[in-house]
């Protein structure tokens, strides 16, 4: 990947996590104000939530500057794995907020409050769900263009913001009409519950770039193809190893060249399977270890 390609993708990311603490704070104040003046408990948790946004978002900001910056001294297979860090750090802060919200709707259910102005608090959810819902579109799609799970994890919460409060426009909705106010919590309690299960896909992704996972099975037979094209210059391969960390993928692997090559032309090999790999893996750091075939 050319140095200008690099820059525009690290740019890209930045802007995005700032678009993402800009607008969680917007609606954090939009909705402390509805939900002080419709007496919504349900609105003052999804304000709780936003807010809960913010601290992540901003960690995600955080840990996009650290995993973009280039190896050094002392990390010197980059600071990719900053990015795991922060999925895992993410889906406590999603599954924080969802159980909040339950015990909020269980102190409701015990409480049982009446909502005062629930017009005004439907529109706010709508507006919120509005914004929620172009937000995330925006998000995915940096983060499919930049390869970053730290914006994938983003996407996904604005994503379940949009559940959330669908759950309290619905329960404010019925409670307008029909005046049947424990359709609120209950309603809540539902979305919350689905929420902490939704989170496990980025829990799992974030373990895995902690842990060192292998690249997807696609992504390795695109490798093992490549290595073997240079078949029978290249008699076999073994010790393939790939991990991913943040958006680079790293592929390490021994071959086995016939043993009358010269050292010269080994390297050059070697090096034209890096490049044709490089081309087949975006993003891709990959060492190639030569060794001779000798029977």
């Amino acid at each position: 990947m050319s140095t200008s390609t690099r820059d525009r993708i690290r740019s890209k990311k930045f802007r995005t996590a700032l678009l993402s603490i800009s607008v969680s704070i917007a609606l954090i104040a939009i909705k402390i104000v509805a939900g002080i003046l419709t007496n919504s408990v349900s609105i003052l948790a999804s304000a709780a939530d936003s807010f809960l946004d913010v601290t992540a978002s901003s960690v995600n900001f955080y840990s996009i500057k650290k995993s973009e910056k280039p190896a050094d001294h002392d990390h010197k297979f980059g600071h990719g794995k900053a990015e795991g860090l922060a999925g895992l750090f993410q889906t406590f802060i999603i599954g924080f907020s969802a159980l909040y919200l339950i015990y909020i709707s269980v102190s409701r259910l015990i409480v049982g409050e009446k909502l005062v102005s629930v017009g005004w608090g439907i529109a706010v959810i709508v507006l919120s769900m509005t914004v929620s819902f172009f937000l995330a579109r925006h998000i995915k799609k940096a983060a499919e263009e930049t390869g970053s799970i730290i914006l994938g994890a983003d996407s996904l919460h604005y994503k379940f913001d949009l559940y959330t409060n669908g759950g309290i426009a619905a329960g404010l909705l019925i409670i307008k009409y029909t005046g049947f106010y424990v359709i609120d919590p209950i309603i809540s309690i539902l979305v919350a519950g689905f929420i902490i299960w939704s989170t496990k896909d980025i829990f799992i992704d974030s373990i895995d770039i902690l842990m060192d996972k292998e690249l997807p099975p696609d992504m390795v037979s695109e490798i093992e193809d490549v290595i073997m094209g240079f078949n029978p210059t290249v008699r076999s391969y073994h010790k393939l190893k790939t991990r991913n960390a943040g958006s680079m993928k790293f592929v390490e692997f021994h071959v086995v060249m016939d043993h009358t090559l010269t050292f010269v032309r080994s390297h050059e090999i070697a090096e034209e399977i890096v490049r044709k790999i490089k081309g087949k893996i975006g993003d891709s750091e990959v060492t190639v270890h030569v060794d001779p075939d000798l029977g």
